[in-house]
């Protein structure tokens, strides 16, 4: 069997979820010519594993982003990374706020979609 075949049966049998996500839209332009940050839609995932990020797969980030907890999550819906003007989605997990910073997407392989998410820093927040 391979090996993302394993993941995406882990995947089933491994499942913390349902886990709760929050997805932005693009901001919106308000009447005074300045943008908006749009309303979070909050959205429900299941199956999803989660494990810590560690060893070679921590090395592979870039230097500054090694700093805080990491985690790495296995999902059968994606979830986004800031692309295209849209903000990252936001994984509620062992109740902390852990921001979607890479996916890759595995799904012809596995119908698994990788996702790297980094503890938010809640007191930089506005």
């Amino acid at each position: 069997m391979p090996v993302l075949g394993t993941v995406a049966s882990l995947v089933d049998s491994l499942n913390v979820g349902p886990l709760q996500v929050e997805r932005r839209g693009p901001p919106a332009q308000n009447s005074y010519g300045g943008f908006d940050a749009a309303t979070p839609t909050v959205l429900s995932v299941s199956p999803i594993a989660a494990h810590n990020l560690d060893g070679r797969d921590l090395l592979q980030l870039p230097e500054a982003e090694r700093t805080s907890e990491t985690v790495e999550f296995y999902t059968r819906q994606r979830l986004f990374s800031t692309e295209g003007g849209q903000d990252a989605d936001v994984v509620l997990y062992n109740g902390r706020r852990f921001r979607i910073i890479r996916t890759k997407n595995y799904d012809l392989q596995g119908g698994v979609f990788v996702s790297i998410g980094q503890l938010e820093d809640l007191q930089a927040r506005p």
